[in-house]
């Protein structure tokens, strides 16, 4: 009993509060959609290799496009403010994975052979993409039509991909060592995989975000937004399953400076509550390389692999439509 009157003391106390301040502070929801145009990229570098270049694989996973759905609550209190929101992925169909592997370097004496050897192309479906973002700040009124809105900010996201079906060609043994290159049509072996599940791919992301907004206000009840923020630190691990070998890889992939995004938008303000707002925006993530760990589908542990490394990167435009209602 003591904690819920405790609770319910502290509720009153911060109504009271708001009801006496209530001038000072503003709270809007805002409901959007979008669509998300590009795609993320997978590596695998072989550290041990006498080469200049050191990846063996890469897996490119379309999202072209796929369609989005969210809700953002703004707040504000005199010119701080705080932005929470929520972005929820629609399963379907987002393009194509492309599989290239250049397995030459892991051998010596390939120096005229550092093409690629194995590609493949399958279905790519989005099971699911979850983004959780949160952005803190202060606005400053430069001139009347223009402000500035520095902020911190942090994203979380969990995104899951499957592919399925497609077409692997892969250059045969040369009898000298190495392998022929995968479109090499004397030296190739070609697979279907036709009605078959081929991988699943799980990246779950956290970013922290510094930066700012720029807004001007113009004619007739519209504004123009831009912004350009960077990511001090971004941690990513990505779980991968090849369904048809029956093996799990796991890359823990953190870094510092390794992301950024820019947003260009416009906002038509009906009345003082209600407001329509276009936005477009870039993302860009480096290829961050860290730890790989590898283990048998039936195995429960994993181990970290010697001699090689994982790698994570992504790049995408962003086009979100949305309605602002004005609560206070």
């Amino acid at each position: 009993m003591k904690k819920i009157f405790l609770a319910l003391a502290f509720v009153f106390a911060s109504v009271s509060a708001f009801s006496l301040d209530r001038e000072n502070w503003s709270f809007s929801i805002e409901p959007l959609f979008g669509l998300k145009y590009g795609q993320l990229d997978e590596f695998v570098f072989y550290t041990n290799t006498k080469y200049s270049d050191d990846k063996l694989s890469e897996l490119n996973w379309d999202i072209k496009p796929e369609i989005y759905y969210g809700l953002k609550l703004h707040g504000a209190w005199k010119k701080f403010f705080a932005e929470t929101g929520l972005k929820f992925g629609v399963p379907m169909r987002t393009g194509i994975i492309a599989d290239s592997d250049w397995q030459n370097i892991v051998f010596s004496g390939q120096e005229n052979s550092l093409y690629k050897t194995n590609y493949s192309e399958s279905d790519n479906e989005l099971d699911s993409d979850f983004i959780f973002g949160l952005k803190v700040g202060y606005e400053f009124q430069v001139r009347e039509i223009f402000k500035i809105k520095p902020a911190v900010a942090f994203d979380y996201q969990n995104i899951k991909f499957k592919g399925k079906n497609g077409t692997g060609w892969y250059g045969n043994g040369k009898s000298g060592g190495g392998y022929y290159a995968y479109d090499d049509v004397a030296h190739q072996k070609i697979h279907d995989f036709s009605g078959k599940e081929i991988l699943t791919y799980n990246r779950i992301s956290d970013y922290l975000w510094i930066g700012s907004d720029f807004s001007v206000d113009l004619p007739k009840n519209f504004s123009v937004t831009t912004g350009f923020f960077f990511a001090p630190y971004v941690y990513a691990i990505s779980y991968d399953s090849h369904l048809l070998t029956s093996v799990d890889f796991v890359d823990k992939t953190p870094g510092y400076f390794g992301a950024f995004k820019w947003n260009l938008g416009a906002t038509y303000n009906i009345n003082d509550r209600h407001a329509f707002s276009l936005n477009a925006s870039y993302f860009y993530m480096r290829v961050l390389r860290g730890y790989d760990y590898t283990k048998a589908s039936s195995a429960d542990t994993y181990k970290k692999s010697q001699g090689y490394e994982g790698g994570a990167g992504a790049k995408y435009f962003d086009l979100t439509l949305s309605y602002k209602f004005k609560i206070l």
